[in-house]
């Protein structure tokens, strides 16, 4: 398994990175060179998804892009400074200057760690101004705390993990010198990265079910005489169940007695899910089928497990009132998935003013709320015949018919024509939904 990791750093970090990147099988390295911090939330806006982790060169970057939301701690990491890099660092300025120098600044770094580092290696003789890391400070400030020490006389150089304080204090003629991370660090993340990556595949490579299970009052699969409506209606109810499981890159499967299973993988399931809500798929292909029906989603490292867990799913949305779509992962954990109001007959809430109008005019409210609740749930502005036609699973002819008693009791009205450039006849109506209006 080779897993795509992102690095984000200056050059000079980069370059190390790289190196140890180069020696790790494992590892294919993208690298993202950057100098001033206002860049990253190009880079991870644009290119967050493409890779499976990110290292970072230090903290100030990663939690800079931490606070800001653009990446996760699951997702992200970076070698820390305060170790090997950092003694490095030391006794490279002591090989420099051919005596032991006592007095330092170093910025970006825990105090304590850097204090217990010292006195574990009986470095404590050396005094260090420090400017402890508390989140993403700005580079400005940095210069100004090594300058104010080295002019007062409490530093004879400076340690900065920036680059940018790094070649400003250059610049200004103050010794200088950047810790950068260590070989031996590096490593240490790009195992974590890998084995973080590694979790994550085997994680969406679970296996998911999705099963469908008729309730008794909407099923018609126990009878030995089926009407032409009933087998409709389950002609309907596997084509909606198809359509889902094209979505998932599944399979699916009749299990008999009205329940279907889909199965597919966490991963699948969860891009699905990511951009619609489970429930809301529910409440759809309830709509369009007319059917009672229990939802149970079960997931586990084995097609047994991930079965046993839907029917834990549906006993469990049996019991729980009001409980259509139900979900237990591999460590046996429920939970109620309905989100939305979940109503099978002609529930639906509609607005005070059209259960006037319906009321006053004896019409019965099975349809028309049926497709207020769909305009309502799709979020449509405006609609034609054609969206009804398919919801209602009805006639052109049947559907002008309902539609054209709607608009006459006030409660849709026509707003424009459609005419279609491939068909030959009448315009089509667009209407939209008449929310508040007085009875007339």
């Amino acid at each position: 398994m080779k897993v795509r990791i992102g690095a984000i750093g200056p050059a000079d970090s980069l370059k190390v990175i790289r190196e140890v990147a180069d020696d790790d099988a494992r590892i294919e390295l993208v690298e993202f060179e950057y100098f001033h911090h206002e860049e990253l939330p190009n880079i991870l806006n644009k290119h967050r998804y493409d890779v499976a982790k990110w290292i970072f060169s230090g903290p100030t970057p990663y939690h800079h892009c931490l606070e800001l939301g653009l990446i996760t701690p699951e997702e992200a990491s970076f070698p820390p400074l305060h170790g090997m890099a950092m003694l490095g660092t030391c006794l490279k300025v002591m090989h420099d200057h051919g005596r032991f120098v006592e007095k330092m600044s170093l910025d970006t770094v825990d105090e304590h760690v850097v204090h217990s580092l010292f006195s574990e290696y009986q470095l404590s003789n050396i005094s260090f101004e420090l400017s402890s890391f508390k989140g993403y400070t700005d580079h400005k400030e940095l210069i100004d705390f090594h300058v104010s020490n080295y002019r007062a006389g409490n530093s004879e150089l400076a340690l900065t993990c920036l680059l940018k304080v790094y070649l400003e204090l250059q610049r200004l003629g103050i010794p200088v010198y950047r810790v950068v991370p260590s070989r031996m660090a590096i490593k240490t993340i790009f195992d974590i990265l890998f084995s973080r990556a590694q979790s994550h595949v085997y994680e969406k490579q679970k296996v998911a079910i999705i099963g469908v299970d008729l309730l008794p009052a909407g099923s018609v699969t126990k009878k030995t005489v089926f009407s032409f409506e009933e087998n409709r209606k389950v002609l309907d109810l596997q084509q909606e169940l198809l359509r889902l499981t094209k979505m998932l890159n599944g399979s699916l499967i009749d299990k008999g007695s009205g329940t279907y299973f889909i199965y597919t993988t966490q991963g699948d399931y969860e891009l699905l899910t990511s951009e619609t809500a489970i429930s809301f798929i529910a409440e759809e292909i309830n709509m369009r089928t007319s059917l009672k029906f229990h939802i149970g989603i079960g997931a586990g490292y084995t097609i047994y497990d991930a079965e046993q867990h839907v029917q834990q799913a549906f006993e469990y949305a049996t019991s729980i009132e009001g409980c259509k779509v139900a979900f237990v992962n591999e460590d046996h954990v429920f939970a109620n998935l309905t989100e939305l109001k979940f109503s099978y007959e002609s529930n639906y809430q509609l607005p005070e003013y059209w259960q006037n109008v319906l009321k006053k005019h004896k019409y019965k409210e099975t349809i028309p709320a049926k497709i207020y609740h769909y305009i309502k749930l799709k979020n449509l502005t405006h609609f034609t015949s054609e969206v009804t036609t398919a919801l209602l699973k009805n006639t052109d002819r049947n559907t002008r018919r309902i539609l054209n008693e709607m608009e006459q009791m006030g409660l849709i009205k026509s707003v424009a024509e459609e005419k279609s450039s491939n068909r030959p006849g009448r315009p089509k109506k667009v209407y939209e939904l008449v929310i508040e209006q007085k009875v007339k």
